[in-house]
């Protein structure tokens, strides 16, 4: 179990990390968009 819980964590942690460095703000930004519509 803990090894599967290790690669949830790191899989995880990239993902957070590698939305942050392509810009997740600009994925906020164009959700709320529409919302104006």
């Amino acid at each position: 179990m803990s090894r599967v819980a290790k690669i949830l964590i790191a899989t995880f942690a990239i993902a957070v990390v590698w939305k942050v460095v392509l810009g997740g703000t600009s994925d906020v930004e164009y959700e709320y968009q529409p919302v104006e519509e």
